[in-house]
């Protein structure tokens, strides 16, 4: 140190220390912040399957359903085609509040159906479960457990955004249409059922099993 200061003087000798440590400060603070960063984001570890990975081409075949919102009818539609399942309903749901769907999925178990749903995390975490809003939702959750049908929540994502109802592993139910009250009476939204392609609903299975094999059991 003496030497630095005969050599190059006080003033930049301070100068080039304080620099010296404002780097390594930065890089430690970096450092940490990266961490920090990286322990908030598992979904970036979920890796897709090879077999899902990829476009899927197939013939159109079968008949397409489609309605728009709001109050166009959408949920109607699905009502609709959730009374008529006589096997299967598979269901993805990013967002879910609509009693009417509630309802026709406890009816379709009632009446046999093997009916099994994957919902997003949002539902079960965050401040609105602590509202009366969400307090109402998380009663929709409880009665379709109570009736016996099994519930997983996927908390692999950043969101688990899909929107999907297969029916009979043959019918495909999807669009932008959130499974809620304001999604049929105060959006925008699409929706289609895609009716008798058995290639199309194959795949939609593959990718609904995926989730479900990797998902948790909704606990009330």
């Amino acid at each position: 140190m003496r030497k630095l200061l005969r050599k190059y003087g006080t003033t930049t000798v301070i100068i080039l220390v304080a620099l010296s440590v404002g780097f390594v400060a930065g890089c430690t603070s970096r450092s940490q912040v990266s961490s920090a960063e990286n322990k908030n984001v598992p979904h970036a570890l979920v890796a897709m399957p090879d077999s899902l990975k990829g476009i899927h081409s197939m013939p159109a075949v079968g008949t397409i359903d489609v309605a728009f919102s709001p109050a166009g009818g959408v949920t109607g539609m699905i009502t609709n085609e959730i009374a008529n399942a006589k096997r299967s309903i598979q269901m993805q749901a990013y967002s879910y509040t609509s009693q009417e769907i509630t309802q026709a999925l406890i009816s379709a178990k009632k009446r046999g159906v093997d009916v099994r749903i994957i919902i997003d995390k949002s539902n079960v975490t965050g401040e609105d479960k602590d509202n009366p809003r969400g307090q109402k939702e998380m009663q929709l959750l409880d009665s379709l457990v109570n009736i016996g049908i099994p519930m997983n929540v996927d908390y692999d994502f950043q969101i688990a955004h899909s929107k999907i109802i297969i029916v009979d592993g043959i019918d495909v139910i999807t669009g932008s249409f959130n499974f809620t009250y304001s999604a049929e009476h105060n959006n925008a939204e699409n929706c289609l059922i895609l009716h008798g392609n058995q290639q199309l609903a194959d795949e939609y299975v593959k990718n609904w099993q995926w989730r479900w094999d990797a998902t948790k059991p909704y606990r009330k």
